[in-house]
């Protein structure tokens, strides 16, 4: 099977199949004999394709002379992202592979189908999305991100802040790892990486951050020694605002993955409790937490919005279940799957959150609420909501040296610092 047939049926899994990318991406990866230079193809021809699904259904549009069966559009959607997006690609290769496909999975009459209408795609002239006169509906088909996504956006943002917000969305993302300190520094963890031949730098917007370039890093034996964890540098900020230190006991009470209770871990010599409300979850965390060679942690199968925690805690991380906008680089068929009205329910999920674990913080404790989205509703509205309704909360300040931050709560922008997009509040109990 070919590259790109394989990339058609990630496309497919993901598009109607409710299939998250990275991790249908990655099983086609590991099922299949590909070359690195076949890898990378068939990684971008899908991230790619998903990505910029708007923009290449608007450019299809028109040579849609008769009924299209589902898998024909999905054939021709990653065929157009090739010819339009992938410059070194020969443009009767991407057709002519088409076609084959077409052939293999319905018949001649089909490949003639796909035939016809990539060869008028590629002779005719094409909608110029410059010729949209509404701003929104332009940002929408030019940045593939859904309308109603947009018009939130333009209420709170310029458009040139839209524009870059937009943009950014549609990049690859940056591969940032966390040092584990209590195993090595970050400077011998470079050094092994150096000696390893895998690229990797420091990133400046956090002492525990490493950039590193390329993929199959989690296949190197730096990775199995438990050396450092997978997270964006955006997310290691909520360190800065929980600032773990001695032997406090902290509370990371929607945890799974664990990031950001493992960061805790790594930088003060206290406990921490991890909890969250599916039981497959708690499996990557136990994995997670032994590859890391962490112990001074408890795993709890809890619902934050209900259930006891029996114990009062120093600190409290709450990363709260959000659209996860902000990850949208990562996880591009978020945008797609979300609907507008799913923003209240999240909101309410959030807040009751919030109002439930305070009840276990001690007073002069602090609790950071985050989440990985850039809507208001579910980050400045949602904190200033939960700071209204508790008397025995107040923002508690923290700072972001690299930001030249210092406040209560800052929303990180995806183009701002080639992160994901990020929210971060801080709170004291009285």
């Amino acid at each position: 099977m070919t590259v790109r047939k394989k990339a058609l049926d990630a496309y497919t899994a993901v598009i109607d199949d409710g299939g998250y990318s990275n991790l249908v991406i990655n099983k086609i990866i590991n099922d299949s004999q590909f070359s690195s230079e076949d890898r990378a193809l068939f990684t971008e021809i899908v991230y790619g394709s998903i990505s910029r699904k708007l923009t290449l259904e608007y450019y299809l549009r028109p040579f849609i002379k008769t009924k299209l069966k589902r898998w024909q559009r999905h054939l021709l959607i990653v065929s157009i992202y090739q010819l339009e997006f992938l410059d070194k690609i020969p443009s009767y290769a991407v057709i002519n592979e088409a076609v084959d496909i077409a052939k293999e999975i319905g018949g001649k009459q089909d490949g003639n189908k796909i035939n016809a209408i990539l060869r008028s795609y590629l002779r005719e002239e094409k909608q110029k999305i410059s010729d949209i006169k509404n701003d929104k509906k332009r940002l929408s088909i030019q940045y593939s991100m859904p309308l109603w996504i947009v018009d939130h956006l333009m209420r709170h943002y310029s458009i040139h802040e839209v524009e870059n917000i937009l943009n950014e969305l549609l990049k690859r993302p940056n591969m940032y790892v966390r040092v584990n300190r209590k195993l090595i520094s970050r400077d011998e963890l470079l050094e092994k990486f150096s000696r390893e031949g895998i690229t990797a730098r420091k990133s400046d917007i956090h002492e525990n951050a490493i950039i590193v370039k390329g993929g199959g890093i989690t296949d190197s034996n730096l990775y199995r020694e438990g050396l450092f964890g997978i997270q964006d540098a955006s997310s290691m900020c909520v360190n800065y605002a929980l600032n773990p230190s001695g032997n406090e006991l902290i509370l990371d009470a929607c945890s799974a993955p664990g990031g950001k209770g493992f960061h805790a871990l790594e930088n003060m010599d206290g406990h921490v409790d991890f909890s969250d409300i599916f039981e497959h979850k708690l499996t990557l965390i136990d994995n997670e937490s032994k590859r890391l060679k962490h112990t001074n942690l408890n795993i709890l199968l809890k619902d934050a919005t209900t259930d006891s925690y029996d114990k009062i805690y120093d600190k409290i991380i709450v990363d709260a279940p959000c659209s996860g906008l902000g990850v949208v680089k990562r996880k591009p068929e978020i945008k797609y799957n979300l609907k507008e009205e799913d923003i209240d329910s999240l909101v309410d999920i959030q807040l009751s959150i919030l109002h439930h674990v305070k009840e276990f913080l001690k007073p002069g404790g602090t609790l950071v609420y985050s989440t990985c989205t850039i809507h208001q509703m579910e980050n400045e509205n949602v904190s200033y909501t939960f700071k209204k309704q508790s008397d025995d909360i107040e923002f508690g300040e923290f700072e972001i040296p690299h930001f030249k931050f210092k406040g209560n709560h800052r929303q990180i922008l995806p183009h701002e610092f080639n992160t994901d997009g990020f929210f971060i509040a801080k709170f004291k109990k009285l």
